[in-house]
């Protein structure tokens, strides 16, 4: 696809004085060692991890090279599970060759699902949005797809620009409110009359205390401090709701896979444990914080997560909500 093909979809960038796609490929240039906290105009460093420095978003885990490699790991992980990259009825639409349908990713992290999407679907253009730009370099990103930085002021698009409109593992980032007075209304706002939009969010709570006591007291503390920001940590069971009450869609469905974590699920269960405590381990500067204990005893609670996890036969769950805009 040559590049006059983006117009289709860059065109509506204008709209809120976007600059032009920010296609960036940072190396770490701190180590970590040796300070507690560090702050730039783009990045900010505590205990050496490096995260995004957007005060107005509650995003709290890091953009760094460690998390990009894991959010990099745990999109094929989700695609195996899924056997796919999605479950809206779009494929027929993706693969149409005159048209050039036009698609987005909100939040999109490292981009690696547009990447994955644009190989895929040679004649779709693929645009992923996040706050922060740590987006494929140019010499790995396909022609048909490209990365804007920040949508904290709304998503910077005309309205009914996009046939389907894609959002994942946002629900540590978005408060309950916004979900049921922006985040919907902005998604179906950019999205194509008779166009899709797809959500995937994982469940957060998946052990009982009597089976995984540190399991538990992890989750039900980022449930809490996730609270503190105005977050539902239960929201994935309530999207379909959401949705159905905007009355702005119709074929709303709602999908949902449970994955076994730990040694008892073979391989794949080892890498969704593996996932799992690293993005525990992203949390640690937060939640350690919130608990009241050392880094030391958070990492020590790590340990003991990762045997009951291996102890138990425990599901990790996630759910897909898909709907067309009405």
């Amino acid at each position: 696809m040559n590049n006059n093909n983006n117009s289709i979809c860059n065109k509506s960038v204008h709209k809120k004085n976007v600059q032009h796609p920010l296609l960036i490929n940072f190396g770490e240039n701190q180590d970590g060692d040796g300070f507690d906290e560090f702050i730039l105009d783009t990045f900010r460093f505590v205990g050496g991890r490096r995260y995004h420095n957007v005060s107005s978003s509650k995003y709290f885990l890091p953009n760094d090279l460690t998390e990009m490699d894991r959010l990099e790991k745990q999109h094929y992980l989700f695609r195996h599970i899924w056997r796919n990259n999605f479950s809206a009825p779009v494929r027929e639409k993706l693969s149409q060759k005159e048209n050039h349908p036009c698609v987005l990713d909100v939040g999109c992290g490292p981009g690696t699902w547009v990447t994955d999407m644009a190989f895929e679907y040679p004649s779709a253009i693929f645009i992923g949005v996040d706050i922060s730009p740590i987006f494929p370099s140019e010499q790995k990103k396909p022609d048909n797809a490209t990365f804007l930085q920040n949508m904290l002021d709304g998503l910077p698009f005309e309205d009914d620009t996009f046939d389907f409109v894609y959002q994942r593992s946002l629900a540590s980032a978005i408060s309950e409110d916004q979900w049921k007075n922006d985040v919907i209304y902005e998604l179906h706002r950019v999205t194509k009359p008779d166009g899709w939009i797809e959500l995937m969010e994982p469940e957060f709570l998946f052990s009982k205390e009597t089976d995984a006591p540190n399991c538990h007291k992890f989750s039900r503390a980022l449930l809490g401090f996730l609270a503190t920001l105005g977050i539902n940590g239960f929201i994935s069971s309530q999207l379909e709701n959401i949705l159905t009450s905007t009355k702005l869609f119709k074929n709303i469905h709602c999908e949902e896979r449970s994955t076994p974590i730990g040694q008892w699920g073979g391989r794949l269960g080892e890498m969704m444990c593996n996932d799992y405590i690293e993005s525990a381990e992203a949390c640690k500067p937060a939640l350690s914080q919130f608990i009241g204990i050392s880094h030391e005893k958070f990492d020590s609670m790590l340990e003991n997560i990762r045997m009951e996890i291996n102890q138990n036969r425990l599901y990790y769950k996630t759910r897909r909500f898909y709907a067309q805009k009405a």
